[in-house]
Protein backbone atom coordinates (compact mmCIF):
# COMPACT_ATOMS: atom_id res chain seq x y z
CA UNK A 1 0.00 0.00 0.00
CA UNK A 2 1.35 3.32 -0.85
CA UNK A 3 1.93 5.77 1.72
CA UNK A 4 0.32 9.25 2.03
CA UNK A 5 2.76 12.60 2.43
CA UNK A 6 0.15 14.16 3.20
CA UNK A 7 -3.82 14.82 2.77
CA UNK A 8 -5.93 13.96 0.10
CA UNK A 9 -8.97 16.25 -1.03
CA UNK A 10 -12.78 14.86 -2.12
CA UNK A 11 -12.04 12.00 -4.68
CA UNK A 12 -8.09 12.12 -5.39
CA UNK A 13 -5.82 9.39 -5.17
CA UNK A 14 -2.05 8.59 -6.32
CA UNK A 15 -1.59 7.88 -9.57
CA UNK A 16 2.33 7.23 -9.06
CA UNK A 17 4.43 7.62 -5.98
CA UNK A 18 8.57 7.94 -5.82
CA UNK A 19 10.92 7.68 -2.52
CA UNK A 20 12.56 10.03 -4.80
CA UNK A 21 15.79 11.11 -2.47
CA UNK A 22 17.78 10.63 1.02
CA UNK A 23 18.49 13.82 2.44
CA UNK A 24 21.37 14.54 5.24
CA UNK A 25 22.62 16.94 7.44
CA UNK A 26 24.77 17.43 10.21
CA UNK A 27 22.40 18.39 12.70
CA UNK A 28 19.36 15.38 12.38
CA UNK A 29 18.76 12.30 11.29
CA UNK A 30 18.72 10.98 7.47
CA UNK A 31 15.25 11.75 6.39
CA UNK A 32 13.30 10.23 2.99
CA UNK A 33 11.90 12.39 0.16
CA UNK A 34 8.50 11.81 -1.51
CA UNK A 35 7.09 12.88 -4.82
CA UNK A 36 3.80 11.85 -5.53
CA UNK A 37 1.33 12.34 -8.45
CA UNK A 38 -2.48 12.65 -7.74
CA UNK A 39 -5.22 12.86 -10.40
CA UNK A 40 -5.11 16.57 -9.02
CA UNK A 41 -1.48 17.73 -7.56
CA UNK A 42 2.43 17.04 -7.90
CA UNK A 43 2.90 16.96 -3.80
CA UNK A 44 6.95 16.66 -2.78
CA UNK A 45 7.47 16.09 1.75
CA UNK A 46 9.97 15.37 3.58
CA UNK A 47 9.97 15.03 7.45
CA UNK A 48 12.86 14.63 9.44
CA UNK A 49 13.84 14.86 13.23
CA UNK A 50 16.40 16.80 15.03
CA UNK A 51 17.01 16.90 18.73
CA UNK A 52 14.03 15.55 20.32
CA UNK A 53 11.84 18.41 17.56
CA UNK A 54 10.11 17.42 14.35
CA UNK A 55 9.48 19.25 11.02
CA UNK A 56 7.76 18.58 7.91
CA UNK A 57 8.02 20.25 4.08
CA UNK A 58 5.64 20.40 1.88
CA UNK A 59 5.87 21.67 -1.46
CA UNK A 60 3.26 21.27 -4.47
CA UNK A 61 2.09 22.53 -7.84
CA UNK A 62 -1.97 22.02 -8.90
CA UNK A 63 -1.71 19.23 -11.79
CA UNK A 64 -3.28 21.39 -15.07
CA UNK A 65 -0.63 24.38 -14.06
CA UNK A 66 2.11 22.26 -14.25
CA UNK A 67 4.40 23.98 -16.94
CA UNK A 68 7.77 23.30 -17.79
CA UNK A 69 10.02 20.42 -15.61
CA UNK A 70 13.81 20.22 -15.30
CA UNK A 71 15.79 17.78 -13.49
CA UNK A 72 19.19 15.88 -12.68
CA UNK A 73 20.81 13.24 -11.60
CA UNK A 74 23.82 12.81 -11.50
CA UNK A 75 27.64 13.62 -10.32
CA UNK A 76 28.39 17.83 -9.18
CA UNK A 77 31.48 19.35 -7.99
CA UNK A 78 31.52 21.30 -4.72
CA UNK A 79 34.58 24.13 -5.81
CA UNK A 80 34.47 26.20 -2.34
CA UNK A 81 36.65 23.47 -0.69
CA UNK A 82 38.82 23.04 -3.67
CA UNK A 83 41.31 25.61 -1.95
CA UNK A 84 40.86 25.05 1.36
CA UNK A 85 41.69 21.33 0.50
CA UNK A 86 44.90 21.73 -1.89
CA UNK A 87 45.82 24.46 0.90
CA UNK A 88 46.20 22.28 4.10
CA UNK A 89 47.15 18.84 2.65
CA UNK A 90 50.16 20.67 0.62
CA UNK A 91 51.13 22.27 4.20
CA UNK A 92 50.31 18.42 5.88
CA UNK A 93 53.07 16.94 3.17
CA UNK A 94 55.83 19.60 4.01
CA UNK A 95 55.28 19.07 8.11
CA UNK A 96 55.08 15.35 7.90
CA UNK A 97 58.61 14.37 7.87
CA UNK A 98 59.63 15.54 11.04
CA UNK A 99 56.82 15.41 13.01
CA UNK A 100 55.92 11.57 12.40
CA UNK A 101 57.81 8.69 12.96
CA UNK A 102 60.60 7.86 10.04
CA UNK A 103 58.58 4.72 9.10
CA UNK A 104 55.40 6.78 8.37
CA UNK A 105 57.12 9.10 6.39
CA UNK A 106 58.26 6.81 4.12
CA UNK A 107 56.09 6.17 0.68
CA UNK A 108 55.23 2.34 0.92
CA UNK A 109 53.38 3.56 4.03
CA UNK A 110 51.13 6.27 2.33
CA UNK A 111 50.63 3.44 -0.73
CA UNK A 112 49.18 1.41 1.87
CA UNK A 113 46.88 3.31 3.39
CA UNK A 114 45.52 4.54 -0.55
CA UNK A 115 45.16 0.85 -1.15
CA UNK A 116 41.47 0.30 0.19
CA UNK A 117 40.15 3.31 -0.91
CA UNK A 118 41.64 2.59 -4.51
CA UNK A 119 40.24 -1.19 -4.67
CA UNK A 120 36.92 0.87 -4.16
CA UNK A 121 37.37 2.63 -7.28
CA UNK A 122 38.05 0.03 -9.54
CA UNK A 123 34.70 -1.52 -8.05
CA UNK A 124 33.18 1.49 -8.53
CA UNK A 125 34.88 1.93 -12.61
CA UNK A 126 33.79 -2.32 -13.10
CA UNK A 127 37.76 -2.63 -13.42
CA UNK A 128 37.41 -4.88 -10.58
CA UNK A 129 34.79 -6.93 -10.33
CA UNK A 130 33.18 -10.48 -9.53
CA UNK A 131 33.80 -11.94 -12.85
CA UNK A 132 37.36 -10.89 -12.12
CA UNK A 133 37.99 -12.02 -8.73
CA UNK A 134 36.32 -15.22 -9.79
CA UNK A 135 38.76 -16.04 -12.51
CA UNK A 136 41.82 -15.02 -9.97
CA UNK A 137 40.53 -17.67 -7.50
CA UNK A 138 40.01 -20.38 -10.24
CA UNK A 139 43.77 -19.77 -11.41
CA UNK A 140 44.79 -20.20 -8.09
CA UNK A 141 43.49 -23.13 -8.02
CA UNK A 142 40.48 -22.55 -5.29
CA UNK A 143 37.42 -24.72 -4.97
CA UNK A 144 34.26 -23.14 -5.30
CA UNK A 145 33.31 -24.21 -1.97
CA UNK A 146 35.97 -21.77 -0.67
CA UNK A 147 35.48 -18.77 -3.08
CA UNK A 148 33.86 -15.79 -1.66
CA UNK A 149 31.85 -12.94 -3.22
CA UNK A 150 33.04 -9.37 -3.22
CA UNK A 151 30.19 -6.68 -2.65
CA UNK A 152 31.03 -3.08 -2.59
CA UNK A 153 31.12 -1.66 1.20
CA UNK A 154 28.52 1.04 2.71
CA UNK A 155 28.62 4.23 2.65
CA UNK A 156 30.10 4.78 6.61
CA UNK A 157 32.94 2.48 5.50
CA UNK A 158 33.48 4.67 2.05
CA UNK A 159 33.73 7.96 3.66
CA UNK A 160 36.52 6.28 6.59
CA UNK A 161 38.51 4.75 3.69
CA UNK A 162 38.28 8.06 1.97
CA UNK A 163 40.05 10.02 4.92
CA UNK A 164 41.96 7.41 5.16
CA UNK A 165 43.16 7.59 1.43
CA UNK A 166 43.68 11.25 1.70
CA UNK A 167 45.59 11.08 4.76
CA UNK A 168 48.14 8.14 2.62
CA UNK A 169 48.03 10.83 -0.08
CA UNK A 170 49.39 13.43 1.71
CA UNK A 171 52.50 10.97 3.08
CA UNK A 172 52.92 9.38 -0.04
CA UNK A 173 53.46 13.39 -1.86
CA UNK A 174 55.71 14.47 1.15
CA UNK A 175 57.42 11.08 0.92
CA UNK A 176 58.43 11.63 -2.84
CA UNK A 177 58.90 15.49 -2.69
CA UNK A 178 61.07 15.41 0.50
CA UNK A 179 63.29 12.57 -1.16
CA UNK A 180 63.97 14.66 -4.60
CA UNK A 181 63.41 18.13 -3.28
CA UNK A 182 67.26 18.83 -3.80
CA UNK A 183 66.65 18.40 -7.48
CA UNK A 184 63.09 19.29 -7.66
CA UNK A 185 63.68 23.20 -6.86
CA UNK A 186 61.07 25.38 -7.41
CA UNK A 187 59.10 22.34 -8.57
CA UNK A 188 58.87 20.99 -4.90
CA UNK A 189 56.28 23.40 -4.16
CA UNK A 190 54.08 23.07 -7.71
CA UNK A 191 54.08 19.26 -7.60
CA UNK A 192 51.97 19.01 -4.30
CA UNK A 193 49.28 22.04 -5.42
CA UNK A 194 49.28 19.85 -8.60
CA UNK A 195 48.52 16.42 -7.10
CA UNK A 196 46.21 17.73 -5.10
CA UNK A 197 44.18 19.57 -7.09
CA UNK A 198 43.88 16.50 -9.19
CA UNK A 199 43.11 14.31 -6.36
CA UNK A 200 40.23 16.62 -5.19
CA UNK A 201 38.59 17.05 -9.03
CA UNK A 202 39.23 13.42 -9.38
CA UNK A 203 37.88 11.69 -6.21
CA UNK A 204 37.32 13.89 -2.60
CA UNK A 205 34.85 16.97 -4.60
CA UNK A 206 32.41 15.53 -6.52
CA UNK A 207 29.40 14.05 -4.66
CA UNK A 208 26.07 12.20 -6.05
CA UNK A 209 23.22 14.73 -6.30
CA UNK A 210 19.51 15.12 -7.54
CA UNK A 211 17.80 18.24 -9.12
CA UNK A 212 13.83 18.69 -9.55
CA UNK A 213 12.12 21.86 -10.50
CA UNK A 214 8.47 21.96 -11.39
CA UNK A 215 7.28 25.36 -12.73
CA UNK A 216 3.44 26.55 -12.53
CA UNK A 217 1.82 28.25 -15.23
CA UNK A 218 -0.01 30.99 -13.28
CA UNK A 219 2.48 32.74 -11.66
CA UNK A 220 6.10 33.77 -12.11
CA UNK A 221 8.43 32.37 -9.50
CA UNK A 222 6.48 29.69 -8.25
CA UNK A 223 6.35 26.06 -8.43
CA UNK A 224 8.13 22.92 -6.82
CA UNK A 225 11.75 22.79 -6.44
CA UNK A 226 13.88 20.06 -4.76
CA UNK A 227 17.81 20.90 -4.54
CA UNK A 228 21.24 21.22 -2.53
CA UNK A 229 22.74 24.51 -2.57
CA UNK A 230 25.22 23.21 -5.61
CA UNK A 231 22.18 23.55 -7.53
CA UNK A 232 21.10 27.09 -6.63
CA UNK A 233 22.52 28.92 -10.08
CA UNK A 234 21.62 25.70 -12.09
CA UNK A 235 17.82 26.63 -11.20
CA UNK A 236 17.60 29.97 -10.27
CA UNK A 237 15.24 29.42 -7.65
CA UNK A 238 15.46 29.77 -3.93
CA UNK A 239 14.70 26.33 -2.82
CA UNK A 240 11.71 25.36 0.36
CA UNK A 241 14.14 22.34 1.20
CA UNK A 242 16.15 22.12 4.02
CA UNK A 243 19.92 22.34 4.09
CA UNK A 244 22.28 19.33 3.76
CA UNK A 245 23.13 17.00 0.90
CA UNK A 246 20.36 15.05 -1.11
CA UNK A 247 21.62 11.89 -2.40
CA UNK A 248 19.28 10.68 -5.13
CA UNK A 249 18.02 7.19 -5.21
CA UNK A 250 16.87 4.19 -8.00
CA UNK A 251 13.31 6.12 -8.22
CA UNK A 252 15.59 9.48 -8.84
CA UNK A 253 16.74 8.43 -12.43
CA UNK A 254 12.71 6.75 -12.68
CA UNK A 255 11.54 10.25 -11.86
CA UNK A 256 14.36 12.29 -14.45
CA UNK A 257 12.60 9.67 -17.11
CA UNK A 258 9.24 9.60 -17.05
CA UNK A 259 7.80 12.43 -15.11
CA UNK A 260 7.28 14.65 -18.17
CA UNK A 261 5.49 12.34 -19.86
CA UNK A 262 3.21 11.06 -16.90
CA UNK A 263 2.46 14.56 -16.47
CA UNK A 264 1.55 15.42 -19.73
CA UNK A 265 -0.72 12.39 -20.25
CA UNK A 266 -2.61 13.25 -17.14
CA UNK A 267 -3.11 16.92 -18.54
CA UNK A 268 -3.76 15.46 -22.01
CA UNK A 269 -5.85 12.28 -21.84
CA UNK A 270 -7.32 12.73 -18.19
CA UNK A 271 -8.60 9.36 -17.03
CA UNK A 272 -7.15 7.17 -20.01
CA UNK A 273 -4.17 8.19 -18.50
CA UNK A 274 -4.75 7.35 -14.83
CA UNK A 275 -5.24 3.37 -15.64
CA UNK A 276 -2.29 3.31 -18.28
CA UNK A 277 0.39 4.85 -15.32
CA UNK A 278 -1.54 3.05 -12.18
CA UNK A 279 -1.18 -0.27 -13.93
CA UNK A 280 2.58 0.29 -14.88
CA UNK A 281 5.48 -0.59 -12.90
CA UNK A 282 8.51 1.45 -12.21
CA UNK A 283 10.58 1.50 -15.09
CA UNK A 284 14.03 -0.60 -14.76
CA UNK A 285 17.19 2.02 -13.89
CA UNK A 286 20.60 1.39 -14.46
CA UNK A 287 22.27 3.57 -11.57
CA UNK A 288 25.56 3.71 -13.72
CA UNK A 289 23.60 5.69 -16.61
Amino acid sequence: MERNVVEFSEGEFIVRSYQCLVQKSAFSKASDGYLQVTNKRVIYANSASSGGTSSLMVSEVPLEDVGSITSFVGRSMNGAWLLPFVIISTLASTQFASALPKFMTHWLFGFFLMLPFIVIWLMDKNILNQELFDQILKNLEYGKESQRTIGKPGETLRKVLKAIFIAGLVLFVSSIVNNLSGSLGFLAFIIPLFVFTLIYLSFVGSTNEFGLFVSARSASGSGLTIKSDNFQALFGKKSPSKPGQIIPTADSYTVARELGALVMDLQQSGDLAIEKWSQRPSAPVDSNS
